[in-house]
Parts: structure tokens; C-alpha cells; sequence
């Protein structure tokens, strides 16, 4: 039973990482902008969690409240990454495929500056510490936080597809993925709907690195390239939120049972499992591959007329 709650625990976790960090790819995407930044966005945005946490934690004289308020401050300055990339790929009409690689050497420099001995000439790295079981895990039983944090994952997924598929503005959004042209023939400002989706897309993908500390001892500059694992999720999951849920939750019970204690006694068998979900997402991929949903101009600089 213990076992069952500490998987639990994980699945619930993972699964918020995973969703935040697929639809963080599947937002920019449907306005035709790829971000392969996103793992580095993610680091960026789990620095931002470190430092945010303790006066959030303060500020509010309750752990859990602080907690949820750091986590949202540190998707909102993870939009200073989105900035980068929108200055680069909107206003300078860039390579996506080259700046989103760029954005992920920063995102994980920077993170790994932090983390080493040249940030304590400029504060106390190692008061970065991130254990935040005593809010998320009571001993091995299903904690209310992390259902708290699965749950508000699932509804922001749910609002995304009810605006995607049933708003104007969804519609819209969705257009410029497909055609940019026709919509600027619209009279519709395609540059002003890019701005606002590489910035979501960036706090979304902060939100998934600050999510992804509450289950480290201690941050190391990286966040196990689950910010690639989310952008493999978005391509099997063919650009639709509802699989991108689902596949959510499929990779995170394969994670979550790689790192409980379930296979703590089988030796080099458990350092195998990690590396299951990565195996298994290349695999779907070679055989899902032939039923592409991605959006027609992605990937493409649009110039407006």
C-alpha cells in the first residue's frame, strides 16, 4: 500500500510536468512557431522556483499557498526566455529549429551557473535546496497537494481545448498554424497572436521546471531532458490535447515506477527503467510518425505582406 501511494505520488507529479511541458510545445505550434526550447526554458524555470520559494513560502505564512504563488511567479519570469525567442524568431525572423536549440544551451547554462561555486560570489547556492516532500508527501500515502497539482493540470488542458476548439480566438490561433497569410488578409495582427503564444508557451514551460523540483533533493542544473520528453509526448500525441493528456499520464506511470522503491532490490535492472519512457517514446515515434497532424506552416518565418 505504501508502495502504491509513493507511485501514486510520482504518476500525479509527472503527469502536471509532462502536461505543462507537451502543451507549452502544443500552444506554440498551433500559431506555427516550433519550440524546441523547452528543456532549457524548464531549467530556467526551476532556478526561478529555487530562489522564488523561500520569501513566497514567507510572504504568505503558509507553505502551501507560497508554494503555488512561487510556482506562478516563476512561469512569469520564465516569459523573459519567451522575450528571447520571440525577439529572435518574430522580430528577427530566425531559424526556430537553431534558436530553440540556443535557448536550451542558456536555459541550462544559466542553471548550472547557479549551481556551481562562481554563484556564491553572487549569493548563497547553497541555500538552493528543493525538498519539498513535508507539502507534497505524508510518509508513502497519496498526498492532497500533488492530486491538487495533477487536477489543476487537467483543467488547464480541458480550458486550452474548450479555447482552441469552441472560441474565437482559438480559431483563429489555430489558423496561423495552418495559414498566417489568410489570416493577415483578414486584417487579424499575426504578429501581436505570435507574441502572446511564444510567452505562454514559455510560462507554461517554467511551470513544468518549477514543478519538477518538488521531487529532487537537490537541483543540478538540469531537468533530466524532460523538456524533450514533452516535445516527443506533443508528436505522439499528433497536436490534439486529449492525447497529449492521455500520453501524459502513460509516461509518467512508466517514470513513476522506475524511481519507487517497487525496484529498489533489482540492481541494474531499476537503472534500466529510467531510461524506459525515453526508449519507448522513440519507438512510438518511428511507428506514429505516418499519422502527422502538424500544423502546415510550422516552422515557417511568417513575412508579413
Amino acid at each position: 500500500m505504501a508502495t502504491f501511494g509513493l507511485i501514486s505520488n510520482y504518476a500525479f507529479l509527472y503527469t502536471a510536468i509532462l502536461l505543462f511541458g507537451g502543451l507549452s510545445a502544443y500552444i506554440s505550434e498551433r500559431a506555427g512557431i516550433i519550440n524546441l526550447g523547452i528543456d532549457g526554458t524548464m531549467c530556467f524555470g526551476a532556478v526561478m522556483f529555487s530562489i522564488m520559494s523561500c520569501p513566497a513560502i514567507g510572504l504568505c505564512n503558509i507553505g502551501l499557498i507560497g508554494l503555488f504563488l512561487a510556482i506562478l511567479i516563476s512561469g512569469i519570469l520564465s516569459m523573459i526566455i519567451g522575450a528571447l525567442q520571440g525577439i529572435a524568431i518574430i522580430k528577427l525572423k530566425s531559424d526556430q529549429s537553431i534558436c530553440g536549440i540556443a535557448i536550451n544551451f542558456i536555459g541550462l547554462a544559466f542553471a548550472s551557473f547557479v549551481n556551481s561555486p562562481l554563484a556564491k560570489l553572487l549569493f548563497d547556492a547553497s541555500k538552493l535546496k528543493t525538498n519539498f516532500n513535508d507539502f507534497f508527501y505524508i510518509g508513502n500515502s497519496i498526498y492532497g497537494s500533488s492530486v491538487i497539482i495533477f487536477l489543476l493540470s487537467i483543467f488547464v488542458a480541458i480550458i486550452l481545448w474548450i479555447i482552441i476548439n469552441k472560441t474565437k480566438t482559438g480559431l483563429r490561433w489555430s489558423a496561423i498554424g495552418e495559414n498566417p497569410y489568410a489570416v493577415d488578409s483578414q486584417g487579424i495582427n499575426v504578429i501581436k497572436y505570435q507574441w502572446i503564444i511564444v510567452l505562454l508557451s514559455s510560462m507554461f514551460a517554467g511551470i513544468a521546471g518549477s514543478l519538477f523540483l518538488f521531487n529532487v533533493k537537490q537541483f543540478h542544473g538540469n531537468v533530466q531532458g524532460l523538456g524533450f520528453l514533452s516535445l516527443g509526448i506533443l508528436i505522439i500525441g499528433v497536436w490534439k490535447v486529449e492525447w497529449i493528456t492521455l500520453c501524459s499520464i502513460a509516461f509518467s506511470l512508466f517514470t513513476s515506477v522506475s524511481q519507487s522503491t517497487l525496484l529498489t532490490n533489482m540492481g541494474f535492472l531499476r537503472e534500466i527503467s529510467y531510461s524506459v519512457p525515453y526508449i519507448l517514446t522513440i519507438f512510438i515515434l518511428l511507428f506514429s510518425s505516418r499519422h502527422n497532424n502538424q500544423p502546415e506552416h510550422d516552422g515557417i518565418t511568417f513575412h508579413k505582406n
